[in-house]
């Protein structure tokens, strides 16, 4: 997969937290699911979907029945362990 070398960059990460913002103004939520453990990436689709009051799943390919809700729409955030 594509890594950027140098990170996250801000430009972009500006404009696409605009648009999460945008989107929370129109009441438009956006769920988004999260397959990768990158502690950066991580952290900015927790931004993305705080700023946008929606939803994200955080999995990892290792784990696929495992993973992490947050709910920004309920408020709350539950862990899911596979059987």
């Amino acid at each position: 997969y594509y890594k950027n070398s140098i990170g996250l960059d801000r430009k972009v990460i500006g404009k696409t937290l605009n648009m999460a913002a945008q989107c929370k103004r129109l009441n438009i939520p956006i769920t988004t699911f999260m397959i990768a453990k990158d502690p950066y990436l991580q952290q900015f689709v927790r931004q993305f979907t705080e700023v946008n009051g929606g939803r994200a799943f955080y999995s990892s390919l290792n784990g696929l029945g495992e993973y992490i809700f947050e709910d920004y729409i309920k408020n709350r955030r539950k862990i899911f362990r596979g059987s």
